[in-house]
């Protein structure tokens, strides 16, 4: 007959207690890295962007003059009626004196500019001529320097005059990021284009960066530039926000991409005003079920904020290009192209205010 002893429960208990203490008190230390967390605990988002537009306007050279589009003209109306900006700077090297005489003498889009808009406010600006031992030959690099200085100051949003609004951007200037970027076609960051707080570290990197890579070029300051810091700062956060590209370009200035934006398509009716209207519903599930078919080449600008319409580059000088005048108040109130059916809702309410003549032909 075989012995087995008994052991007690609160034996078995102790010795547990022991062999863990002993696990405790003499394991390794790890060597393996300590996790540190990526996100803070403790994120306030609390910055707001300044409801501030900037545009600039600069001298080719010491002869040039100013003289404004309608759609020009568009853009700032555009940003004026649906942000409601506490301000638009006009950065220029135009002097006064100038800018006064155009107010009264210049052609149409030039007096309506400087004249109608309350908010607007003309800064004048030292431009620069060279960069990083090269000579400053386009006016685009020029601009691109004095945009990034004056945002670092001002802190709001910057615009090229091609620039479109379609909707307002309040949403972004108060989510609680520093700075708000957009893709283009291509996935670089659109440089016509930028929201900042004042004294943004983007803005700052710009305005330090953009003359030491400066290269004569078109890009390595600009678009190169402002991809590259915007992706590394979005690990930094609620520093940086990049939106994709069709929130606000999703066009560029390639030749079938600009022909699908702006191209009149003479055989197509315009649309009536009940349409638009359906365009603006705003039940979500009304505006999913009602939605309606187009034709082919027709674009859906629901998820597009900011309409970077580009100019073209080198485009062949034939077909409807070479008959086309330009963007007028006749050609949107056509609404028989893409470009023309975005702006309709601006440009109608302009007529109903009474600030232009639907026939309007004046580029």
């Amino acid at each position: 007959m075989s012995f087995s002893p008994k052991i007690s429960k609160t034996a078995i208990v102790a010795v547990a207690v022991a062999i863990s203490l002993c696990l405790v008190l003499f394991r390794p230390a790890s060597s393996g890295p300590e996790y540190i967390p990526r996100i803070s605990s403790s994120s306030s988002r609390t910055e707001t962007i300044p409801n501030i537009v900037h545009y600039t306007y600069l001298k080719k050279d010491a002869s040039s003059g100013l003289k404004f589009t309608f759609q020009d003209y568009l853009s700032i109306y555009g940003a004026n009626v649906l942000f409601k900006p506490t301000a638009i700077y006009l950065h220029t090297d135009h002097n006064d004196t100038y800018l006064e005489s155009l107010a009264r003498e210049g052609n149409t889009w030039t007096r309506a500019i400087l004249t109608q808009f309350p908010a607007l406010k003309i800064n004048h600006v030292v431009v620069p001529t060279e960069m990083n031992g090269q000579v400053i030959k386009n006016i685009e690099a020029k601009s691109d320097f004095v945009r990034w200085e004056q945002m670092l100051v001002y802190g709001g949003i910057y615009f090229d005059w091609d620039v479109l609004p379609l909707r307002d951007v309040g949403l972004f200037r108060t989510l609680g990021f520093r700075n708000v970027v957009g893709r283009q076609r291509g996935g670089k960051v659109n440089s016509g284009l930028a929201m900042c707080v004042k004294d943004s570290k983007l803005a700052y990197l710009m305005a330090r960066d953009g003359p030491i890579v400066f290269n004569g070029g078109w890009e390595t300051h600009a678009v190169t530039l402002v991809t590259h810091v915007s992706e590394r700062l979005v690990g930094v956060e609620n520093e940086v926000l990049i939106l994709d590209e069709v929130a606000w370009a999703p066009t560029s200035w390639i030749e079938d991409s600009f022909d699908k934006l702006f191209m009149p398509h003479t055989d197509a009716q315009p649309f009536s005003d009940e349409v638009f209207r359906a365009d603006m519903e705003q039940d979500p599930v009304a505006r999913w079920d009602n939605k309606r078919k187009g034709a082919d080449w027709e674009m859906d600008f629901s998820d597009t904020y900011l309409l970077h319409a580009f100019k073209s580059r080198g485009h062949k000088n034939e077909g409807w290009y070479k008959e086309w005048k330009g963007i007028t108040v006749k050609y949107v109130m056509d609404r028989n192209s893409n470009f023309a059916r975005a702006a309709y809702p601006l440009v109608k309410r302009m007529v109903e205010e009474g600030l232009v003549d639907e026939t309007n032909e004046e580029v």
